[in-house]
């Protein structure tokens, strides 16, 4: 929404005031057009967590090669909400994807069952390694 709004006013400004819009409309690139995703290299047994803007993706790549397995996990994330003096908690059920070494747990991925279960079994079938559900 930021990046939206900055668009917005630089284009108002731009269209009002000539050339006094454009600081706003260069804030508000990064905003637009930053994202995150993960890259798996399965041939070098490495990963790397993201952060992208307009094609350049920035992040250091991690060694897979202690890795024992992977593991999902389910948790329950709650999220605080507050408008003028209301106040609101949501709590959802959310499963996340672990990679499991001897003496580390990284997080690799976090979604809904439904969407992170065929990932998961991508990403072991890819590296060659066992995928532990959760004991219910």
């Amino acid at each position: 929404m930021l990046g939206i709004s900055l668009l917005l006013i630089g284009i108002a400004l731009s269209i009002s005031e000539g050339y006094q819009g454009i600081p706003a409309i260069t804030l508000s690139i990064p905003f637009l057009f930053t994202h995150s995703g993960l890259l798996i290299d399965a041939e070098n047994k490495r990963f790397k967590k993201y952060t992208g803007l307009l094609g350049l993706r920035l992040g250091s790549w991690c060694d897979l090669s202690r890795v024992t397995h992977l593991q999902i996990i389910h948790t329950r994330e709650t999220k605080g909400m507050a408008v003028l003096s209301i106040a609101r908690n949501e709590t959802n059920v959310v499963q996340k994807l672990l990679l499991m070494m001897p003496h580390e747990r990284i997080v690799l991925l976090s979604d809904t069952h439904e969407k992170l279960e065929p990932m998961a079994k991508e990403i072991a079938t890819e590296l060659g390694l066992e995928l532990k559900f959760p004991k219910n």
